[in-house]
């Protein structure tokens, strides 16, 4: 028989109520410069976005150019290869999600990646074939599942294995999982260009100008286009794009305050203080106590 689903939902629900999907794994990794990865077989449909620099990642034979904000859903087993762009090697945030889990299993915190890992061959763990599916940086899809896998991640690295709560986040993931299958927000081209052209130089000085141009647009049009998609102004999201990846790195890196300031683009450190806690309510030298792992 099959399960009901709420009216207007586009997330239907696992018809077999005896599988469901859990998170199994979640980590954030930083890619030394030029560094390349491979894994011929993941037995995992795998979220990850980047969480600054630039690199490449291949599967299923296509090649994804990926930078800051940016999100890619790797299908069950999945092969991927991971290029770190040499000057600015990306760092990543990675969830992996098996969908189709025995409820009546044991679940194992661990995807199978290496060869001649035993959960290969485990019969509790199934999933469907598909495609890699890109969402840009500044879709609602990308900002979503970048928000959710951060908290994945650090409930993952700061408190102990709950079977329940890694279960209930497979559902998450796994409704925006349907969410990237369908259609896209409908973010214009120019606009897609302007922001990945603001991430990718995070660390140099950029004027409204500078911006509109990387869309091949007028000022004036680059600025309906930032209010009408995200919102707010060209130079508040060029601001928010600074402190988001400044937050970013104090919690994720060993970076001090000074360079942090510097990869963000601010000459003055005090400065930069200031329009951080401006933003965030706490002052960086405080916001990533506690947050850094190895």
């Amino acid at each position: 028989m099959d399960v009901p689903v709420t009216t207007g939902s586009s997330y239907p629900r696992c018809m077999d109520e005896g599988v469901g999907p859990v998170v199994v794994a979640a980590n954030w990794y930083r890619f030394r410069a030029g560094e390349r990865i491979r894994h011929e077989r993941v037995r995992s449909e795998c979220f990850l976005w980047v969480l600054g620099g630039t690199g490449r990642v291949r599967s299923r034979d296509e090649w994804f150019t990926l930078s800051t904000g940016a999100v890619l859903r790797l299908p069950w087993d999945h092969d991927v290869e991971y290029r770190a762009d040499a000057r600015s090697p990306f760092r990543l945030g990675t969830v992996h999600v098996v969908p189709r889990h025995a409820r009546g299993v044991p679940v194992v915190p661990a995807v199978a990646h290496q060869p001649g890992d035993p959960l290969y061959a485990s019969a509790a763990r199934d999933g469907d074939p598909g495609h890699p599916v890109h969402s840009g940086a500044s879709t609602a899809l990308a900002r979503r599942i970048a928000s959710l896998g951060r908290y994945t991640v650090e409930r993952f690295g700061e408190e102990a294995w709950d079977e329940s709560a890694s279960r209930a986040l497979g559902e998450l993931f796994r409704a925006e999982s349907v969410h990237t299958a369908g259609q896209g927000d409908g973010i214009p081209a120019a606009l897609e260009r302007m922001t990945a052209f603001v991430t990718e130089r995070l660390d140099t000085p950029l004027t409204v100008g500078d911006v509109a141009a990387a869309g091949g647009c007028s000022v004036s049009t680059a600025g309906r286009l930032f209010a009408a998609h995200l919102g707010t102004s060209v130079a508040a999201w060029i601001r928010n794009a600074r402190m988001r990846e400044a937050a970013e790195l104090l919690r994720t890196s060993g970076l001090r305050v000074g360079e942090v300031a510097r990869a963000v683009g601010f000459t003055d450190p005090l400065y930069f203080s200031r329009v951080f806690r401006a933003t965030f309510g706490e002052p960086p030298s405080r916001y990533g106590l506690g947050q850094i792992r190895p």
